[in-house]
């Protein structure tokens, strides 16, 4: 009886072991997707927007700078705005109108399937 719980108490602390190097590798994962998010804002190539939203149109503004980017009714009439206007950076929908920001990022994540140009942010 004692051998098989020592069996079960090994294949225990495998299972944590295990576990835990999963859960290691996806916070590097995590953190290395973020290095990569500051490093292009450091750079420029990745502008964060705030969204204000005004009788159906949503107005994004760089959130550092706080100048006007690009507008648009929906998501996609604003990535195209974006890329009109900046055709070698990336947007990433940072805060704002909270509203707007779910509804965008709603939209975001119907269409984001189709198209890799998008960075979606949580």
């Amino acid at each position: 009886m004692e051998s098989v719980s020592s069996v079960l108490e090994l294949l225990f602390w495998a299972w944590l072991g295990w576990t835990a190097t999963g859960w290691i590798l996806s916070q590097r994962q995590s953190h290395a997707e973020f290095k990569e998010a500051i490093q292009d804002l450091e750079q420029e190539r990745l502008i964060a927007l705030t969204i204000e939203v005004d009788k159906g149109v949503y107005f994004c503004y760089n959130s550092i700078t706080k100048e006007f980017v690009c507008q648009g009714r929906d998501i996609q009439e604003i990535v195209k705005n974006f890329a009109l206007r900046y055709p070698d950076k990336q947007a990433a929908i940072f805060d704002g109108d909270e509203s707007a920001v779910v509804t965008l990022k709603q939209q975001m994540g119907q269409i984001s399937e189709n198209s890799s140009s998008i960075r979606r942010t949580s």
